[in-house]
C-alpha cells in the first residue's frame, strides 16, 4: 500500500507537463475525489505521511461530484481526479482528451442498504435510488445487482443524485431515497448503529474500475 502511495506522489511529479520538473520549490497540485469514503483514503495517507512533499508537490485533495469533477478536469481547474470510473464511461462516450495513469481498487466497494422494512430488493420496485453521479461506478454497480434480482433498473427504479455516501445515510434514514448503495464506513454504521438492512454486495460483482488517478493528455505531453 505504501508503495502505490510513494508512486501516486511520484508519477505525479513526474508527469511532463507539470512545471515542477527542474523546480526546488514545491507547486501546488489539486486531486478531486468525489466521495467521502474508504475508497479515497490512499490519497489522505499519502499527503499525512508527506508523500506529495518529498516529491516536491503540495497537494489539495477536494471533494468535488464525479460528473463536476471531470469538467474541472478538462478545464484546467484540477490537475488530476480519483474517479476513474465516471471518467472512463465518459471516454467510452465521446473522444475526451483524458488517460487512467494509476488504478487503486479493481472491485466496487458497495453495499445495497435500505431500511428494516424492505425485506428484498425485489420490494423495491417504483423506489427511489439515490446515487453520487449518474452513470457512476456507484450507480452502476448497484444497477447490475438489482438486474440479478430481477428488477430493470432503467424502469423499475428511479435514480436521484442523493449526494456522496454520507448524505445518502442521511436521506435514507429520513426517507427521501429508498435505496442507497453505502461504502465503508458508513455502510457499517448504517448496520451497526442504525440497523438498516444489507442486501448485498457489489464485490461479488465483475471486477470494474472504481479509483485511481485520471489526468488530461495536456498534462502528458511534453512543453
Amino acid at each position: 500500500m505504501l508503495v502505490y502511495l510513494r508512486l501516486i506522489a511520484l508519477l505525479l511529479a513526474l508527469l511532463p507537463g507539470s512545471s515542477l520538473l527542474g523546480q526546488a520549490s514545491e507547486e501546488r497540485i489539486i486531486i478531486a475525489y468525489p466521495s467521502r469514503s474508504i475508497a479515497s483514503i490512499d490519497l489522505y495517507i499519502a499527503q499525512d505521511r508527506g508523500f506529495f512533499r518529498q516529491e516536491g508537490l503540495l497537494a489539495d485533495v477536494v471533494q468535488v461530484r464525479g460528473n463536476i469533477a471531470v469538467t474541472a478536469l478538462l478545464t484546467g481547474e484540477t490537475h488530476a481526479i480519483n474517479n476513474v470510473g465516471t471518467i472512463i464511461r465518459a471516454m467510452e462516450r465521446s473522444d475526451m482528451p483524458t488517460k487512467v495513469v494509476s488504478q487503486s481498487l479493481r472491485k466496487n466497494l458497495f453495499w445495497l442498504v435500505t431500511k428494516p422494512e424492505i425485506k428484498s430488493l425485489g420490494e423495491l420496485k417504483g423506489k427511489i435510488f439515490g446515487t453520487t453521479t449518474f452513470g457512476g461506478s456507484q450507480h452502476l454497480a448497484a444497477a447490475r445487482l438489482l438486474q440479478k434480482e430481477g428488477l430493470n433498473p432503467d424502469k423499475d427504479i428511479t435514480v436521484v443524485i442523493g449526494g456522496d455516501v454520507p448524505a445518502q445515510l442521511q436521506s435514507l434514514l429520513s426517507g427521501a431515497i429508498h435505496l442507497a448503495a453505502l461504502s465503508p464506513p458508513t455502510v457499517i454504521l448504517a448496520r451497526d448503529k442504525f440497523k438498516l438492512n444489507i442486501h448485498g454486495s457489489t464485490l461479488d460483482d465483475l471486477p470494474n474500475l472504481q479509483n485511481g488517478l485520471a489526468v488530461t493528455d495536456k498534462l502528458l505531453r511534453v512543453g
